[in-house]
């Protein structure tokens, strides 16, 4: 049976031509799909009943359902684990922050670079998720967010898995969340966040996609990433924080770096010096993450006085450097801790 969601435009109106309707059937049908978030051919009223019920018969909006949903005590952020049609699980966060309802996306079943300090990682890696498997994430959430009669105001590629490494999928996603007929996020609304998959961020600033880059950096020196984050053995610091310089000078944005301070490994005032070093000349922000703990990690959350000392050095060096305030730690959906469980 067909599945609608992940069609683009032009897929949905070669559907609609093999059915023999008109072309601008498959207008109204996406804006249903994407625009308005439909989940049920009933509501599409301007469809006449006749072919609500073929397209019932031989196609299905989407297939993803949700098997659990954790709000945090303060409810600024809600997880869901969600199934997808072969049975795998993944997980999505809704965070509430101010004025912003932003929606953080998986795009893998578990990841395949083993970060040390990550959750997702120790799942190892199933299987790419297709970009209807990515969009239904989001527009499931909308829905849920339209109930309370809120919309998504921004998204971001930060759930599980590294997004650069199912790059068409990914941008298939992004390319229909930016769609003036259908969702109609714009650009910088969207922030996909990467490990350092060089080839995928020269690959991301040549195609001109002007969404907001965010990395994940974590260390100072090589030997100390490397034993963080693997991946970095295969793209080393210099290698990586180039690749950063030529996407902002492209683009003319600041490039993210996240940086997850973890007691007695890189959160030393030294280790603030020398990240402000090794960022000079990137026009960037930091976004400082205090580590959040996950299980069978040896790992330490530094204290507080300990992080503020480590933003004060940035600070007095001129860089723009902010304290992630780590929504739903409570629930296990805060950065680091994603990893698909009941």
């Amino acid at each position: 049976m067909m599945k609608l969601v992940g069609m683009s435009l032009e897929e949905m109106e070669e559907f609609i031509r093999g059915l023999g309707k008109e072309r601008y059937r498959a207008r109204q049908l996406f804006r249903w799909v994407y625009k308005k978030g439909a989940s049920d051919f009933e509501v599409m009223t301007d469809l006449s009943k006749p072919f609500r019920e073929e397209l019932s018969r031989i196609a299905r909006i989407g297939s993803i359902r949700e098997v659990r949903r954790l709000t945090s005590r303060d409810g600024s952020a809600t997880k869901f684990l969600l199934e997808l049609e072969d049975g795998e699980r993944v997980e999505s966060v809704l965070i509430r922050d101010e004025g912003r309802r932003t929606v953080c996306l998986s795009c893998q079943v578990g990841c395949p670079l083993g970060c040390k300090f990550c959750a997702t990682g120790k799942m190892g890696f199933k299987r790419n998720l297709t970009a209807g498997e990515i969009l239904e994430q989001l527009l499931h959430i909308r829905r849920v967010l339209c109930g309370e009669g809120e919309e998504v105001t921004n998204v971001v590629f930060m759930g599980m898995g590294e997004p650069l490494l199912n790059y068409e999928e990914v941008m298939k996603a992004v390319r229909l969340i930016r769609h003036e007929m259908g969702i109609g996020l714009g650009a910088r609304r969207i922030t996909l966040s990467t490990a350092g998959i060089v080839p995928g961020m020269e690959r991301l600033s040549e195609e001109g996609v002007p969404i907001g880059l965010a990395i994940s950096l974590n260390a100072t020196d090589d030997a100390t990433r490397t034993e963080l984050m693997p991946i970095n053995s295969r793209y080393p610091m210099k290698v990586l924080l180039k690749a950063a310089k030529d996407f902002s000078r492209r683009y003319k944005r600041r490039i993210t770096f996240e940086y997850v301070l973890i007691y007695g490994v890189n959160d030393s005032p030294e280790h603030a010096r020398r990240l402000a070093e090794v960022l000079k000349g990137i026009p960037c922000k930091v976004n400082l993450i205090p580590y959040n703990p996950i299980p069978d990690a040896p790992f330490e959350r530094p204290p507080d006085e300990r992080v503020l000392k480590f933003q004060e050095v940035l600070l007095s060096r001129n860089y723009t450097a902010t304290l992630r305030d780590s929504k739903g730690r409570d629930i296990g959906a805060a950065c680091g801790q994603l990893r698909a469980s009941a």
